[in-house]
């Protein structure tokens, strides 16, 4: 069969994270989710998702079998998977992830034509089947989400295809309102449509029926009620989140017309968020625009710094304190009971979370005990000067001290190092 090719040099990508990659279903295998209507600061209404991907050990290549791609034509298409030393990556060299061992996240030039593909094996080793109705001319970014058995862990392989056609410049537009085949997706964010560089916001979607009524109705797709996928301008990397609340078991249930997503966009700039949902057997995708302020600049010292307010003994509570959690956000379990058997402990509670972390037998056991150690540290500080609390959404009672506000999660690691804002 002759194939004429896309792409002739596949870019395994690593996407600049604020948020690292986790396989799908990890998360709720270590978290239980929790009934949703649960308010969202104080307690876990449940497990949203939002990922960004390690380095890629995979390479991606697109073909066709009928010529060139071209706007507004359908045409067959070939996925080609190889490992890095040119072996093909067969169908059993791949786990499932929410339903399916691979999704291919594809965005035009203008952000304004996005797909979520399934590629189905051909029977030759590495090599995959799908269709493709590309709507503008110009370049497609083709993201592969892959979760290889070899690694255990989530990544994103990258490439790029051109497609024979008008081409559709840029689209910025802030948009906060979509119509798609007649549903109305209302979109509002806290404290407004803008999001900035590393912190997590808030965002909520209503979803009404053409006739003005609750979309109650959506169906389950890839084991969720919902995903919401975003791309910056550039399109070097994506954004991939889950509703909060209890995901559906069964595909008789039925989820909307509201949605919750906590999104930590990791490129400044202008930033396309799409949500897809599924309603009487069809997708529709949903998007919406904006604008992702910088970072905003701490000057706080270092924890190592001590304040005259504090004691010695405080000040030595804190540094080690740091070390833990360090450790923990490093996901180096060994460092944090090495830390806690070393801590110099002021009461009673704190010498009983230290010997918890110190005893653990796993680092998500020495996780829950971290919460009680950082209750103890946010007393120490609520009155000083320099010292963030921060808190997690995705945990509960998850909250800990920094002396930055460039998050660093300590419950959840290399998974999702920046999910968490400033709180006091």
């Amino acid at each position: 069969m002759q194939l004429t090719k896309l792409s002739s040099t596949a870019i395994a990508a690593l996407l600049t994270t604020t948020i690292c990659a986790i396989p799908y279903g990890a998360l709720a295998r270590e978290q239980k989710e929790k009934p949703a209507g649960i308010h969202q600061e104080t307690a876990m209404p449940g497990m949203e998702r939002s990922t960004h991907a390690r380095p890629a050990t995979v390479q991606v290549q697109i073909s066709t079998t009928q010529g060139e791609l071209i706007a507004g034509k359908e045409i067959p298409a070939l996925l080609t998977l190889t490992d890095a030393q040119g072996q093909p990556v067969t169908f059993d060299n791949l786990q499932t992830a929410h339903t399916k061992k691979i999704h291919l996240l594809i965005i035009d030039e203008s952000l304004t034509d996005y797909h979520h593909e399934h590629p189905v094996p051909t029977g030759k080793p590495g090599e995959y089947s799908f269709t493709f109705r590309p709507k503008n001319g110009g370049s497609y970014v083709v993201f592969a989400d892959l979760l290889p058995t070899a690694t255990g862990k989530q990544e994103y392989a990258k490439t790029q295809v051109e497609v024979q056609g008008d081409k559709k410049s840029l689209d910025e537009a802030a948009g906060t309102t979509a119509i798609v085949d007649g549903y109305r997706f209302d979109l509002s964010a806290e404290g407004g449509n803008s999001l900035r560089l590393g912190e997590s916001k808030l965002v909520k979607v209503k979803v009404t029926k053409p006739d003005g009524q609750p979309a109650d109705i959506l169906e389950p797709v890839m084991g969720a009620f919902a995903h919401g996928v975003g791309f910056p301008s550039d399109r070097s990397s994506v954004v991939h989140v889950h509703p909060m609340g209890v995901e559906p078991e069964k595909e008789s249930e039925r989820g909307g017309p509201d949605l919750s997503f906590h999104i930590i966009p990791d490129k400044e700039g202008y930033m396309k968020f799409y949500v897809q949902v599924q309603i009487d057997g069809r997708d529709r995708f949903a998007g919406f625009g904006f604008n992702v302020e910088k970072e905003e600049p701490t000057t706080a010292p270092a924890m190592t710094t001590t304040t005259a307010q504090l004691s010695d003994e405080q000040n030595k509570f804190l540094n080690q304190y740091e070390s833990i959690h360090t450790a923990l956000a490093a996901d180096d379990f060994t460092a944090a009971k090495k830390a806690a058997q070393e801590m110099t402990t002021l009461n009673k509670g704190q010498k009983m979370a230290a010997g918890n972390i110190a005893g653990s037998e796993s680092i998500k056991s020495a996780r829950e005990a971290f919460k009680t150690l950082s209750a103890e540290a946010v007393k120490i500080v609520s009155n000083e000067s320099g010292y963030f609390v921060m808190a997690c959404p995705m945990v509960e009672n998850g909250k800990w001290i920094q002396t930055t506000k460039k998050v660093s999660n300590p419950y959840l690691g290399g998974a999702m190092p920046s999910c968490g804002s400033v709180v006091k």
